[in-house]
């Protein structure tokens, strides 16, 4: 009893000390982020009558959390629990890529979207890559994706298009706003490559 006491007592002083001296211990406040990229390019004015259901997206398991990851050392990442996605990274990248094939032109219709659409092609994404490139004074956004193509919904048959694309874009500062800008210009630019790459290889 007197032990409990004593605990009593001294969790008391502790919190009048505090009090008085103004000692208290703040963290700094979660932000989230949206990948949000530039304008598409259109390359047909009027779409091809083509139609896609993206079947797969795959995210590597260093970069499926919300939290962002920074490479600081050749073997070492870190997360940033205080900054990170509004939504799945692997979510956020799909619907920005969708928006993009359709803004091109090279298809008509999200068939997953208009069920009673048939299905031209079949799309499955791996993102391998997603982290700020931390390692020097001049850091990086690092993004880096598969595509593959199919125009037969049984995943044996060869694909008709499949190529991996990386993008590296330099950004002013380590910060976690200056790294979602450097993802946005990066994938701005390889999803207008992309849709050029589709627009000669797809029928």
């Amino acid at each position: 009893m007197k032990t409990l006491i004593r605990l009593i007592l001294l969790a008391g002083l502790i919190f009048s000390l505090s009090q008085c001296f103004g000692v208290s211990k703040t963290f700094p406040e979660k932000k989230f982020y949206l990948i949000e990229t530039g304008e598409t390019k259109s390359i047909y004015s009027v779409p091809k009558p083509r139609t896609f259901v993206i079947r797969k997206v795959f995210i590597s398991q260093r970069f499926e959390g919300k939290e962002f990851v920074y490479r600081k050392d050749n073997a070492v990442y870190e997360s940033d629990y205080y900054n990170g996605f509004f939504i799945p990274p692997a979510h956020n990248f799909k619907e920005e890529f969708v928006r993009s094939l359709l803004k091109s032109g090279n298809f008509e219709w999200d068939a997953s979207i208009h069920t009673r659409i048939s299905v031209t092609h079949f799309i499955e994404l791996s993102l391998t890559q997603m982290y700020g490139d931390f390692r020097t004074k001049e850091p990086k956004a690092v993004i880096e994706f598969e595509v593959v193509v199919y125009e037969d919904k049984d995943s044996v048959s060869s694909p008709v298009f499949r190529k991996t694309y990386k993008q590296i874009q330099s950004i002013e500062k380590k910060e976690p706003e200056a790294l979602v800008l450097g993802w946005n210009l990066g994938l701005t630019s390889t999803f207008n490559e992309l849709n050029l790459d589709l627009s000669q290889k797809l029928k």
